[in-house]
């Protein structure tokens, strides 16, 4: 304990410093953990993580500095992708001048210890710690899933036995998984029902609604209502609060033979559109986010669909991504076609069209009621898919 509140002592002081310069350090003093071991820091860019320097373990010890290029709080995490490791990253805040260090007595990186002076990380340490034996038992049943999958896809043959074999040990892991998930959200029903709700804590509370939404848990949904019920107005109007919103009112999905939905929409400039403005014509509504595989895979076929068919069709590509990482995509994918978002994310236009999963498209006839939805691209799909739907062929 004393060493602990040295070094804050001394992460403090820095600090200054640090500021000065518009970077933040995070350091690590690891044992359990292999040297050589990759370390990444990811940065959060709301749907989508992205990779923004890696170090490698050399004596227990890592260590990164980081240029955010802006003065905010904003989330990152700590992931380690090598044998022996959960899918799980080690969640973070961090700004520039501040120095956060981590201790860690295993791989089991989730429950890391994270040394911060940021109010939001002792936070998120709190209800983490909470449950630690739980998280600890989730993530070695992480490891032990990726370590069969390996086995698996390594194998250079493997009969229909063995196969079948394989499904039921991951099958009994992720049963246990659900078991471990839904005790530590219990538990953290129980602490956010005593508590003032923070954004720390609502973030919390969008995990527990998730599970009514993802694994029906039913349960759950009279205590999550009657802490959302209890938001003040600016909790509830952020991004984690519009999404339990979403989850415990619903609202009318677009179905196939209805009008389209249609809302308020703009480019990267900032010009205004609707999807009125494009009646006349079939529309495809492409839903997609750059840390989607199958979407970077269908912009080639999106570019040449978009082109051969503009007089008939406009391809409409709707994002998930915050607009940081939404002109990062656009520029890396040089999109030509009409690149549009309404500025929520996953909880405006995408929760009206039912989506799901990405890449999701809809078709609109010319009128403007909904023809097709499907989720899912396969190369040439699209083509297909169109022409099926409206006769239009690529000559």
């Amino acid at each position: 304990m004393k060493k602990s509140i040295l070094l804050l002592f001394c992460l403090a002081a820095v600090s200054t410093s640090l500021f000065a310069q518009k970077i933040f350090v995070i350091t690590g003093q690891l044992s359990g953990v292999k040297d050589g071991t990759e370390i990444t820091l990811m940065k959060d860019y709301g749907s989508v993580l992205s990779q923004v320097a890696k170090d490698s373990v050399v004596n227990g010890r890592f260590r990164f500095e980081y240029d955010p290029q802006n003065e905010n709080l904003e989330n990152y995490s700590i992931s380690c992708y090598g044998d022996g490791f959960p899918s799980l990253g080690l969640k973070l805040w961090t700004k520039a001048g501040h120095t956060i260090h981590i201790k860690g007595e295993n791989t089991l990186i989730y429950t890391w210890e994270v040394i911060s002076d940021i109010p939001e990380q002792k936070e998120w340490a709190y209800f983490v710690n909470e449950n630690s034996g739980l998280w600890n038992k989730f993530q070695q049943l992480s490891i032990k899933r990726s370590s069969i999958i390996k086995l698996r896809n390594e194998a250079a043959q493997l009969t229909e036995e063995e196969k079948k074999a394989a499904k039921k040990q991951i099958d009994s892991i992720d049963q246990l998984s659900d078991n471990y998930q839904y005790e530590i959200y219990k538990n953290n029903l129980a602490l956010l029902d005593k508590s003032t709700i923070t954004s720390v804590r609502l973030e919390i509370l969008r995990g527990i609604a998730n599970l009514i939404k993802w694994n029906d848990k039913e349960e759950f949904r009279a205590p999550v209502k009657k802490i959302y019920e209890r938001l003040d107005p600016k909790l509830k109007n952020s991004p984690d609060g519009e999404m339990v919103g979403l989850i415990l009112y619903p609202p009318h999905i677009a179905k196939i033979g209805e009008p389209m939905y249609d809302t308020l929409l703009t480019d990267l400039n900032g010009n205004s559109y609707h999807l009125a403005d494009f009646k006349g014509k079939y529309i495809l509504l492409d839903f997609w986010s750059f840390g989607c595989g199958p979407c970077h895979a269908s912009v080639p076929e999106m570019k040449e669909i978009s082109e051969a068919f503009k007089d008939k069709l406009a391809v409409v590509s709707l994002t998930s991504d915050n607009k940081e990482m939404w002109k990062k995509a656009s520029d890396y994918f040089k999109m030509t076609w009409n690149n549009l978002s309404d500025g929520k994310e996953n909880r405006g236009i995408y929760a009206k069209y039912g989506v799901s999963g990405i890449p999701n498209y809809v078709l609109i006839s010319p009128d403007g009621i909904i023809k097709d939805s499907w989720t899912g691209y396969g190369k040439g799909s699209l083509k297909t898919k169109i022409k099926d739907l409206t006769g239009l062929t690529v000559n």
